[in-house]
């Protein structure tokens, strides 16, 4: 089932986006045989290389034929047009001249130009005209990498809302949060959820950034300079390459080398990089609270999940947190994919094909598997349920003695109490009630209402209200639906 919306009571309820992959999927279209998305697939598949190079290459015959139809007649232009896809050539003739020639380009040529020969011989004097190699595989790069972002954004937008759905569910389910792994102040169980969505958000706007800033073609020739076009007799070099990339929805530099600027590729595996450690974190926090020393989460996707070949209790927890630790998988992968882009940016001038092996396989696992890690964990999130009763009993745990900071508050305040104590003495004498009521196992309330010094100051009922660690909850609630309202439902694409 793709994503959609359902209702469940009184809200719209976001259903995950499916992977698309099933039994019938070809093992080999996927990362490791294992790996990827249906919507991903048709962007980095064995072929899809040859349809962006010739969907490049086709926009400039159009350009050049409009703009100097002396250059490229017409006529000649419609039998190019009409052949540039893999309907009309052959991806294997393609990969028989490359396994020759060791030049996807070179090879993408020669087979197209097999094929413009049947019908309109004159039209194969220009192909590629005016260009180089790189013209075609860096304006590609681009058009794979825009269309790959559109549908990772996607993707993305469907686990923010289902996240910040879950934590609009649990807005008043009382949870105990930590700091250094310790009990630190009561909020409620929808709380985490809505910092994890407001990154999610933060690592969408970037990916958005480098799509609007870093998707760059380039018609420049072998060193950027225009020497081809030039060559033609092409008064306006500078203007055909800005008219080439406008119309494929690319920037273009004034100043490319062979390529653009490495540093555009880098933006986005940055970007990737980022927002897998986002997920990996979502992933931990929901892997953490599943495990039985937490036992707040509880997985209810539906159907038989095995735990263990040898343990086989384990299917009574649903299985493991397989799909979270994948996540942190995928996090730790991109953290070296980042390291590998930047270093990739470095490059001798005008051109060298250092880093050209590993951006095709890097940025295909990168999206590819990315985009599966992402619906995975929008299906973890959705299915994940709390067991309330747990929840409230580790608020409870701590007997009262995470309210020690409204007391050590309320003590220093002149609005509160006529005789107020220092913040030091405050500190000092809450810090101590709060170790006797621990080690005593009792109520903090009860402890503090035997204490001269504190009844001294604050009345029965004002001890008692601010010591109730199921309503100290700042402002939990009221964050949830402000992050709620200003990311749920934003759409980068329509």
């Amino acid at each position: 089932m793709d994503s959609q919306y359902v209702i469940d009571g009184s809200y719209i309820q976001t259903l995950p986006k499916s992977t698309g992959i099933g039994s019938e999927t070809n093992p080999c279209m996927l990362v490791a045989g294992r790996y990827g998305t249906a919507d991903m697939i048709p962007v980095f598949g064995p072929n899809a290389t040859f349809e962006y190079i010739l969907k490049s290459q086709a926009t400039a015959t159009r350009i050049l034929s409009e703009n100097y139809p002396d250059i490229v007649p017409p006529k000649h232009a419609k039998a190019l047009l009409e052949t540039a896809d893999l309907d009309r050539i052959s991806p294997q003739r393609i990969r028989e001249i490359e396994a020759d020639t060791h030049h996807d380009v070179v090879a993408i040529n020669t087979a197209w130009e097999e094929v413009v020969k049947e019908i309109c011989p004159e039209a194969t004097a220009h192909i590629n005209k005016g260009r180089t190699s790189a013209d075609s595989t860096e304006t590609a790069k681009a058009l794979q990498f825009k269309e790959a972002t559109e549908i990772i954004i996607d993707s993305l937008e469907n686990l923010r809302d289902i996240v910040l759905e879950k934590a609009m569910s649990w807005k008043d389910i009382p949870h105990m949060d930590l700091t250094h792994r310790y009990d630190a102040l009561p909020t409620t169980a929808g709380r985490p959820f809505v910092h994890y969505a407001e990154m999610l958000q933060s690592d969408i706007d970037k990916l958005y950034d480098a799509y609007n800033t870093s998707l760059f073609g380039k018609w420049g020739d072998a060193t950027g300079n225009h020497h081809a076009l030039t060559g033609l007799d092409v008064d306006n070099p500078e203007e055909i390459q800005e008219m080439y990339c406008e119309l494929l929805g690319l920037k273009c530099m004034d100043a490319a080398a062979q390529t653009p600027g490495r540093e555009y590729l880098f933006d986005f595996i940055a970007a990737l990089g980022r927002t897998a450690e986002t997920m990996g974190n979502i992933a931990t926090y929901i892997a953490t609270g599943r495990g039985d020393d937490t036992n707040t989460f509880v997985n209810v996707k539906p159907g038989k999940h095995v735990g263990s070949s040898t343990m086989p209790h384990k299917n009574a927890k649903n299985g493991n947190p397989s799909k979270e630790e994948q996540t942190v998988a995928y996090a730790n992968m991109m953290g070296g994919f980042v390291a590998t882009a930047q270093r990739s940016i470095q490059m001798a001038y005008a051109r060298d094909l250092t880093n050209s092996a590993s951006d095709r396989i890097m940025h295909e696992i990168a999206f590819k598997w990315g985009d599966e890690v992402i619906r995975n964990l929008a299906k973890t999130v959705y299915y994940t349920e709390l067991n309330i009763d747990r929840c409230v009993e580790r608020v409870e745990r701590s007997f009262g003695v995470v309210t020690s900071s409204p007391v050590m508050t309320d003590l220093t305040d002149c609005r509160k109490t006529e005789n107020p104590l220092s913040r030091a003495e405050a500190h000092d004498l809450a810090a101590e009630l709060a170790q006797q009521a621990w080690d005593e196992r009792r109520p903090f309330v009860d402890v503090l209402l035997e204490n001269e010094e504190i009844i001294g100051r604050l009345d029965e009922e004002a001890i008692r209200e601010i010591t109730n660690p199921l309503t100290y909850l700042g402002k939990s609630k009221e964050i949830i639906k402000t992050v709620y309202n200003k990311c749920h439902s934003n759409k980068k694409f329509e």
